[in-house]
């Protein structure tokens, strides 16, 4: 309720819109969605029939359509078999399997072209002559029938390639850090690679298309096995020790039988699953015209989903933008997920190439039921010539001729032309909202408030009716309502930002988007109804946040005019509209005055003010805080300055700073056992009169004295000073800003060094256990020459890596190993 008495119904979120009823169905927007909308709800939009609630924008829109980009000239689907397998090292490096699928092609990172990378060709005149005998490089003595086929780099840095030839199948490892010819993993027949893919942990998936079976192998390029059991000359005696098995290990694979419906799965991708042990499995027939997505564990089959009508699409060259269903059939595809990956579209998801056109479509991925959710970004890809769909670093990538870019999102969207709604109706039910109802018969409805986005091309058109009586408000005419304007000022509602979260650094928003307003124009009754129109180009859409609808008007003439002036209907309806446009400004000022006490609370003051509210406490706000931490360090000033000077006060303080959320937990350690160790959060003050009597005999040396003097000396020599310990990865920015934190509420008698927590064990400063843990280390890193710092890299086992739980390439065989 406004100064003057006036107040508002208002639509705000995914349930209220959902509330409203689309025109040109006649059911709610919610329904429409759930009935009639082959697509059906997204991650991130809630589609209804010509309408969608974006949660990431927070607001209602036209519905996003997803254009079909077919590949000109080309009426077949892409052959599985055509598609070459590729991937990425750690360093940017790329790799595929050459045209003629016995040969691995390069592109080094920032070189603009590609070479043959395996097997190397010797530079041109390099051979033996008659004339001048020389050394030439050595070839590899390729067997007949040699074919490579899949490729996958691992996480531990190893090439992965599959390859068949007469006789003999199995894997080529590559040893991209140190170097090498290729090692052979053999394997026994039957076994056909088709493609491969890495996992996290470093191991691989190994798919058999052929044979409709996959193989999982761990970091050490192990893999489950059966021994066969051979009978030997003796047998233990009864009682004595188990019989020792004898004879060849033949490797455990996971059949691909999708459960009693399905037969063999065709298989033409595979991709680690959402949990550790799984797979996925992509199966492709275009006999069927339609693919299958199958997950696979440890256990066999789990689920299958097809993409037989799965998605809603619209063809470009169709002037009428007709939607039309549509079946996917996939050549290739990757699954990407938090916290490696990072986009084209927020993880985790599901992207998949289509065999028949020229993009890629994203479904999010229900891990329990196999749900798959199409998203309606466009995700083309431009002259793509079908070598893979790679995972790689935080994204997807596809080959572009010999070069390979990541995959975008295409900002040309395509939405719906016109969508039509409106606001609830009566209902028989007591729901909230429904109908706008103000209680008052022959209320005059007063001003509609939009906070909407209208960019250029777009259009928000208005109208609206009232009745006393709810079934008279179904047969009251529409009446037109003028164009919304944007206020200059923003919303009417006292220090309320609706576009806070889109506003950019410098404060501005985007163009078109701000607050909506338009005054009501013989509207009059106690129940209101509102036909809201959107209309568009295709390319882009309005959105609508929220709607108000003030009522009752409060009129100027009637309170502050002689009677005269509203004794005639007519001229007094005219002089109430007018002196409505004075009305608004000064009742937004009132506003403002009367919900001044706003300013004064860190939780409601505007981002503009939280400064001035600072100052009241002697706090200079730095721009290295978020707007979250600011506030929250506003509005605890009187709990930091009654711990300040203390331990406790200091880690809460800086807790404050690094914490990207948060909250009241950073004064735990103000008041819990934490405080007494100075060790929370990552964060460790080490006092050093507490380490003023670490002697040798700590550190392995006796006959060193406990320290330098007497105790009185050491005791003074260490006293009122300590060291910050933060973590490594802060940035030469937020050290400073540490340092100045900690300057400032410190004891003032007491010094300070601020070092990181890599610098744990220093001899005579800390003590094991309290100040230093042991454990691994995410601070190495593989030593690269040129690179890397000794102290911070290690070296890798050199050839023939002969560690007990490693294979030996070249000299253990699928076959032959011991049972793991």
């Amino acid at each position: 309720m406004d100064i003057q008495g006036s107040q508002f119904h208002l639509l705000h979120g995914q349930g209220d819109w959902g509330r409203c009823t689309d025109v040109a169905t006649g059911l709610t927007l919610a329904t429409a969605g759930d009935e009639d909308s082959v697509a059906g709800p997204s991650a991130g939009h809630s589609d209804f029939e010509y309408f969608e609630y974006t949660s990431g924008l927070g607001a209602l829109r036209l519905r996003h359509d997803l254009p079909l980009f077919r590949r000109s000239g080309r009426t077949t689907p892409i052959d599985p078999v055509a598609r070459r397998g590729a991937g990425r090292d750690a360093y940017g490096n790329w790799y595929w399997i050459g045209d003629d699928q016995a040969s691995i092609s390069w592109r080094p990172v920032d070189d603009d072209t590609s070479a043959r990378w395996w097997p190397a060709v010797p530079p041109a005149g390099s051979g033996p002559t008659a004339s001048q005998p020389a050394f030439a490089a050595c070839q590899p003595d390729l067997p007949a029938g040699f074919t490579l086929a899949g490729l996958a780099v691992t996480t531990g840095h190893y090439l992965a390639a599959g390859y068949t030839a007469a006789g003999q199948q199995g894997l080529l490892l590559f040893d991209l850090q140190a170097g090498g010819p290729p090692q052979r993993l053999l394997w026994p027949a039957p076994f056909s690679p088709f493609d491969l893919a890495d996992t996290s942990d470093g191991g691989l998936l190994v798919l058999d298309r052929q044979n409709a079976a996959y193989f999982q192998l761990d970091e050490h390029f192990r893999l489950r096995g059966e021994v066969t059991v051979t009978a030997g000359p003796f047998a233990p005696a009864a009682g004595g020790p188990p019989e020792r098995r004898y004879g060849p290990v033949a490797p455990v694979a996971t059949a691909l039988f999708a459960g009693s419906p399905f037969g063999p799965v065709d298989a033409v991708s595979i991709e680690p699953g959402p949990d550790p042990g799984t797979a996925l499995i992509l199966e492709s027939d275009p006999a069927r015209g339609y693919s299958f997505v199958h997950l696979f564990g440890p256990a066999g089959w789990q689920w299958s989903t097809s993409l037989a009508d799965a998605l809603e699409v619209i063809d470009p060259a169709d002037p009428t933008d007709t939607p039309q269903v549509y079946s996917l059939l996939g050549i290739d595809f990757a699954y990407l997920t938090a916290p490696a990956a990072t986009g084209p579209l927020a993880p985790p998801m599901l992207y998949i190439a289509d065999a028949e056109g020229k993009q890629v479509v994203a479904f999010t991925l229900d891990p329990a039921s196999g749900e798959l959710t199409p998203q309606p970004d466009f995700l083309p890809m431009r002259r793509w010539d079908g070598k893979a769909l790679v995972r790689a670093g935080q994204g997807a990538w596809y080959d572009f001729g010999d070069r390979w870019v990541p995959l975008e999102v295409f900002t040309e969207c395509r939405f719906q032309p016109t969508g039509v709604f409106t606001t609830p109706a009566s209902s028989a039910t007591d729901q909230p909202g429904l109908p706008f109802d103000s209680q008052v018969p022959g209320c005059v409805w007063h001003r509609l408030l939009l906070d909407a986005q209208i960019p250029t091309g777009t259009s928000i058109a208005i109208q609206a009716r009232a009745a006393d009586d709810p079934v008279l408000l179904q047969q009251s005419p529409w009446l037109p309502q003028p164009v919304p304007y944007q206020r200059g000022d923003g919303a009417e509602l006292p220090w309320y930002d609706p576009w806070a979260d889109q506003r950019a650094a410098d404060g501005s928003l985007p163009a078109g988007t701000g607050t909506y307003e338009l005054l009501f124009q013989q509207v009059t009754g106690r129940y209101l109804q509102v036909q809201v129109t959107l209309q568009t180009g295709g390319r882009t859409s309005p959105a609508l946040r929220s709607l108000r609808a003030w009522y009752p008007r409060f009129s100027y003439s009637e309170h502050y005019l002689p009677a005269v002036f509203t004794l005639d209907a007519a001229p007094r309806g005219f002089l109430d509209r007018f002196l409505a446009n004075f009305e608004g400004f000064y009742t937004a000022t009132e506003e403002r005055i009367e919900h001044s006490a706003l300013l004064l609370d860190a939780r409601t003051v505007s981002a503009d003010w939280l400064a001035w509210l600072a100052c009241w406490f002697g706090l200079v706000l730095d721009p290295q805080w978020n707007p979250a931490q600011q506030r929250f360090l506003v509005r605890n000033a009187d709990r930091f300055y009654r711990w300040r000077g203390t331990l406790g006060g200091l880690l809460a303080l800086l807790r404050a700073y690094l914490d990207p959320d948060v909250d009241d937990s950073v004064f735990d350690c103000a008041s819990s056992g934490d405080a007494s160790s100075g060790s929370v959060g990552g964060l460790r003050i080490v006092e050093r009169f507490r380490t003023r009597d670490g002697g040798g005999a700590a550190y392995g040396d006796p006959a060193a004295p406990p320290g330098s003097g007497s105790a009185a000396d050491r005791a003074a020599a260490a006293a009122h000073r300590f060291d910050v310990l933060v973590p490594a990865v802060l940035n030469a920015d937020q050290l400073a800003m540490i340092d100045r934190i900690v300057a400032v509420n410190k004891p003032s008698h007491t010094s300070h060094d601020v070092r990181s927590n890599t610098e744990l064990f220093t001899v005579g400063q800390a003590r094991l256990g309290l100040d230093t843990q042991l454990g691994a280390s995410a601070s190495f890193s593989p030593m690269v020459v040129g690179q890397g710092y000794l102290a911070s890299t290690y070296l890798g086992f050199p050839y023939p890596f002969d560690l007990p739980d490693r294979i030996v390439l070249d000299r253990d065989r699928v076959g032959g190993m011991p049972s793991l």
